[in-house]
């Protein structure tokens, strides 16, 4: 007997997957304690189940997993994700899942025999056989215990599931050292100045610094590369705007020409 509803569904959704006779057996089994060193691991139930056989028999079951759109489907359904992550810490499992569910159009539990992965090796050609009956039976008083079970089984860890209902933030990724050689050139010694807050004093303030000119340097911009562009709309003051702008770029060059240099 089930102590809770999802234990119910999940002794149903056996029963209707079993051959009437194999599961009766199965149950028989489960009840007479036959089955032997069962683990979940993952989205996989491993067991020994002791048969008539002088070996018991290695039975597996394996979930497959829900993709990341259809995690996001489900919980979206989802009317209050910290009431669910409550419910499942307390062991509990609220009806309104089974609805979540359905709205994302995946199965609550497995509804058909392609819903899972069950191994037996028994000689029954028929599966479920009733070895594999009662692992899923006996998994079922765990699964009655701890219904985040339920979410393991379909490949989302316990942490990351509270994540998500919680809205805990994820890690970042710890950034990635920069590939290369370090420059071997020493940083130019540059020294920052507060700008004048006077727009008119702003546009005729020189260039924020500049280094002083070589002979022979090559200019790489064009003497008349603003008169081609043309006045902005915005400038009130352009001829003082673009002696500026001819300040910062010949500093800028004479920055780049100095690291070249390096």
């Amino acid at each position: 007997m089930s102590r809770n509803w999802w234990g119910a569904v999940w002794l149903e959704k056996m029963e209707k997957l079993a051959e009437s006779r194999r599961f009766s057996d199965g149950m028989k089994y489960a009840a007479a304690n036959r089955v032997l060193q069962m683990r979940f691991e993952g989205r996989t139930v491993t067991a020994r189940v002791q048969g008539t056989a002088e070996q018991p028999y290695t039975v597996r079951i394996t979930f497959d997993p829900f993709a990341d759109d259809q995690w996001e489907a489900l919980f979206s359904n989802v009317r209050d994700r910290r009431a669910l992550a409550k419910s499942l810490s307390e062991g509990d499992l609220p009806l309104e899942i089974q609805t979540a569910f359905t709205k994302a159009k995946l199965r609550f539990m497995p509804e058909r025999h392609v819903d899972l992965h069950m191994e037996c090796a028994c000689p029954d050609w028929l599966k479920p056989c009733k070895h594999l009956v009662a692992v899923w039976l006996k998994f079922g008083r765990d699964f009655e215990r701890d219904p985040f079970l339920l979410f393991q089984l379909r490949g989302m860890k316990h942490d990351d599931l509270f994540d998500l209902l919680q809205g805990r933030p994820q890690p970042m990724p710890e950034p990635e050292p920069a590939s290369g050689p370090e420059p071997d050139f020493d940083p130019l010694p540059v020294q920052l100045q507060a700008l004048p807050t006077d727009p008119e004093a702003f546009w005729q303030a020189p260039a924020v610094f500049t280094l002083p000119d070589e002979a022979g340097e090559p200019r790489l911009m064009d003497e008349d590369l603003f008169e081609k562009l043309g006045r902005p709309a915005f400038a009130n003051h352009w001829p003082a705007m673009e002696s500026q702008f001819y300040q910062i770029c010949d500093s800028v060059y004479d920055v780049a020409a100095t690291i070249l240099r390096k």
